[in-house]
């Protein structure tokens, strides 16, 4: 739930059913600051919140007498019903009305002897109605100490979110803001789940846009954590034939598997399917998680994994990138991913320009032509800036104008490919060298064991091939790791690898 939910009234609702041996409010039982299992029962839950509620305010009260010089010992221990009145009318004999409204609250509903209001008002020395006024305040400040408690506690599980997130595909981000809070919004609107497809040609930034409103909905305590698998598919054998990488999704099985991996169920490795669902369908009905499943159309039985998502229906939100769409499931709600205007690619083109070293940027009458030739597409306008930071615009242009009629597809596979033909041996080593590793990527140390080229040769194919944005590199500095963009993959198994005896 959002903290502005966390209202007064609720508060109240919570206090009453708890009071009487009632479930309070479905939402106030999985907030972070209770630090639920996942297998924690309802009665445990409402005792959890009944034990944070009663800490929250035992506390405020015990600081407010001792402000006031009185026993600061909490009220509950006093022995009997005339001590605990007695106890009340000393707080409001002080004249301090924060005192006044904790002890109000305290005694109308964690009290260890319950009372009525008007016995309370009684024994106060006021009004009805002014208890009342007091009572009320009381529950304004427990709001308050609640939602600074809660925020506490997302915080720190922000310290642990998020690991499941892939590392970024980009430095910064150009024309998504109003795609962004359009997304959010649908997601703050649903009251169950949310089904989110974000659709579009390969390199129109499905991923990118994907991540970011992963990124955006955890720091805004939107959803508990991130749960995302990559369905990338990649392959390559020893001698040159393509073959299953073992470490890729391709089902959905496996897709199932490691959700329930990632929100800690390991105790399931090994169980069967059906029992893997059952009890993500009870995290998903308990807790707040943000599941993407990323390149959904590699995935050989998609038709079969959608069905399944939706058996997880409950709290979770779900967001899916696909180039093939699925409108025709009536649950999902589809995003095209528009391309960037020509505004947005240029300043995209010249922020690539600025940071390969170009100190020229590109003018509104050199975009133009090339924006003609290839759209605003993010992956297409990064690869013609690496080849910008080599060749003359007027080269660029010739060779982007021969294969402007073809499908985009067709346009990425030729744009790799005269990439590919800049590219010195090592780095065309490297590069089909790396088809084989997993799609979170690797580190340098391993990409170079791997490959097996020297020292020298490594550095100088690793420089290449993020010169050329054919490798895309997280933004740590501390354990860096590298990988291929899935159209980085299609070009080299359609461009290079059908043809590599030729190359």
């Amino acid at each position: 739930m959002n903290l502005d939910e966390l209202t007064p009234n609720l508060l109240e609702s919570a206090l009453r059913a708890l009071q009487q041996a009632e479930t309070p409010p479905m939402d106030l039982l999985h907030l972070a600051v209770l630090a639920q299992t996942e297998s924690a029962t309802r009665v445990e839950q409402s005792l959890a919140l009944e034990a944070l509620l009663t800490r929250l305010v035992e506390r405020a009260l015990t600081a407010q007498r001792q402000a006031e010089g009185l026993h600061a010992a909490p009220a509950h221990t006093a022995p009997n019903r005339a001590a605990l009145l007695q106890t009340l009318a000393a707080d409001f004999g002080c004249g301090n009305a924060t005192l006044e409204s904790w002890s109000a609250l305290y005694y109308r509903y964690l009290s260890s002897i319950p009372f009525s209001v008007d016995e309370l008002a009684g024994a106060a020395h006021v009004a009805l109605q002014q208890y009342r006024r007091r009572l009320k305040q009381g529950l304004a400040y427990l709001a308050v100490e609640v939602s600074k408690a809660e925020l506490a506690a997302r915080r720190q599980q922000l310290d642990s979110a998020g690991l499941h997130l892939p590392l970024p595909e980009y430095g910064r981000l150009f024309g998504i803001e109003t795609h962004l809070r359009r997304l959010t919004k649908q997601i703050d609107a649903a009251e169950t789940s949310c089904f989110l497809s974000v659709e579009g040609l390969g390199g129109i930034g499905k991923t990118a846009l994907a991540r970011a409103l992963a990124q955006r909905v955890l720091e805004r305590g939107a959803v508990q954590d991130v749960l995302w698998v990559s369905a990338r598919q990649v392959w390559l054998s020893d001698n040159g034939a393509m073959t299953p990488v073992q470490d890729a999704a391709h089902s959905t099985e496996d897709i199932v598997t490691r959700l329930t991996l990632q929100a800690g169920m390991r105790d399931l490795a090994g169980a069967p399917l059906a029992e893997k669902l059952e009890r993500l369908r009870r995290v998903a009905r308990e807790s707040i998680y943000l599941i993407v499943v990323d390149n959904l159309e590699t995935l050989a039985d998609a038709a079969q994994l959608l069905p399944a998502l939706a058996s997880l229906s409950g709290k979770s939100h779900f967001v899916l990138t696909s180039r093939r769409t699925l409108a025709q499931f009536p649950y999902i709600s589809v995003f095209d991913v528009p391309e960037l205007t020509l505004q947005d690619s240029q300043a995209l083109l010249n922020d690539e320009l600025q940071r390969r070293g170009r100190r020229s940027a590109a003018q509104p009458a050199s975009i133009e032509p090339i924006y003609a030739a290839i759209g605003g597409l993010p992956l297409a306008l990064k690869l013609v800036a690496a080849q910008l930071s080599r060749l003359p615009l007027d080269t660029v242009l010739a060779d982007l104008r021969a294969g402007e009629r073809r499908l985009h597809d067709h346009l990425y596979t030729y744009i790799y490919y005269h990439t590919w033909q800049l590219l010195d041996p090592p780095a065309q080593h490297l590069l089909l060298a790396m088809l084989a590793i997993a799609p979170e990527g690797e580190d340098v140390g391993f990409l170079q064991e791997m490959s097996a080229l020297n020292d020298a040769e490594f550095e100088q194919a690793l420089t290449q091939l993020l010169d050329y944005s054919l490798l895309e590199i997280g933004d740590t500095l501390v354990a860096p790791r590298y990988r291929l963009h899935r159209l980085t993959i299609t070009f080299l198994q359609t461009s290079v690898l059908s043809h590599w005896h030729n190359v």
